[in-house]
């Protein structure tokens, strides 16, 4: 009996440790989950913001693997990708091998960082994600090229330019500046300073206006546009050859201004009304004098008035006691200076 139970015992043994083996569930013998590698390569650099970017993942090492790979991108002013993404995106795992991430529309110059995880299954276990700081996974985007058009207008007495500038990049479009300079008259190679310029904040792709300028010389005139440029694109001027942005135009003469005095003939004391008219530019600092016949701009006035800035009006002078009988006359002066405008017909002062 001792022998048979030595044996019992024997085969109760063997069989916990057989069934500790296998598991108490059945489900045989337990292992150990793989560890996965996962590698990227982003696509190329150097194309210009607004184009498509996208990453790649190489997943090797693994058992079978299935479950997902996790894509981030992070933007150019993000270099430690410790912010939000700008894009996360994931792919299905069937395997071993190559996959991608979805496409991203950029909109800024600068460097790109995508990172790549994978997330593991049963029988793989999970991958941290790549460096922000592996240069496989970063893509340059360089600034775009926007285009720069224009078109002059001539509407007898002002002249403008409108530039439309389009394809310009940029989270809020293009920023910067747009500079309209104009040349003329007849100097179509727009040597020396420009006659008139016109600055124009740019605020995203559209069209901005110059202010207008009245020419005052008939000829032809050309316009200069450039575009400024700014951190996403880059700066686009145009060429003074290109006469599509020029004009010609036609200026009527400017009626010279013009001054009388009446009466023509004054006694000792008496009052003189003073009518002028067709100012091309007058200022408050115009002024009519009266003047002994014969004296010089520079000379002795016998009385004077400021016209109030009006390119055309009247005022009253009275020729002084001590004015001596003799031949006077009026004169329009330009702006607190002694340039002569007009010039009256003769007046005297008799006694």
């Amino acid at each position: 009996m001792s022998t048979l139970h030595t044996q019992v015992k024997r085969c109760l043994l063997l069989a916990v440790s057989v069934a500790f083996l296998l598991g108490v569930t059945g489900q045989g013998v337990a292992h150990a989950a793989a560890n996965a590698m996962v590698s990227n390569q982003a696509s190329g650099s150097g194309f210009p913001a607004g184009s498509q970017i996208y990453d790649s993942a190489m997943l090797g090492n693994g058992v079978n693997p299935t479950g997902l790979l996790t894509f981030k991108l992070f933007a150019p002013s993000d270099v430690s990708c410790t912010g939000a993404p700008l894009l996360t995106t994931t792919t299905a795992v069937n395997g071993n091998g190559y996959y991608e991430s979805s496409r991203f529309v950029t909109n800024a110059a600068g460097a790109y960082q995508w990172t790549v995880a994978y997330g593991g299954d049963a029988n793989n276990n999970p991958t941290p994600a790549t460096l922000c700081s592996d240069p496989a996974g970063e893509v340059q985007v360089a600034k775009r090229v926007p285009n720069l058009n224009a078109s002059p207008s001539w509407q007898s007495p002002s002249a403008t330019d409108t530039a439309s500038l389009t394809s310009g990049s940029g989270p809020a479009g293009p920023t910067g500046t747009i500079t309209f300079a104009l040349y003329g008259p007849n100097n179509m190679n727009c040597a020396g300073a420009p006659i008139f310029t016109s600055t124009r904040t740019v605020a995203g792709n559209g069209t901005y206006k110059s202010a207008s300028f009245n020419p005052t010389v008939s000829g032809t005139y050309q316009w200069v546009v450039n575009y400024s440029g700014d951190a996403n694109n880059n700066a686009r001027p145009m060429i003074c050859s290109d006469t599509a942005n020029g004009f010609t135009a036609t200026v009527a003469a400017a009626k010279p201004a013009v001054v009388s005095g009446s009466p023509k003939t004054v006694v000792r004391g008496g009052t003189i009304t003073v009518t002028w008219a067709d100012i091309d530019a007058p200022t408050t600092g115009d002024w009519v004098a009266l003047y002994a016949a014969g004296t010089a701009d520079g000379g002795a006035v016998s009385a004077w008035k400021y016209t109030g800035g009006g390119a055309s009006g009247s005022v009253a002078l009275k020729f002084p006691w001590g004015a001596t009988a003799g031949t006077y006359e009026i004169r329009l002066l330009a702006d607190n200076n002694i340039q002569r405008l007009a010039t009256s017909a003769p007046i005297t002062l008799v006694w």
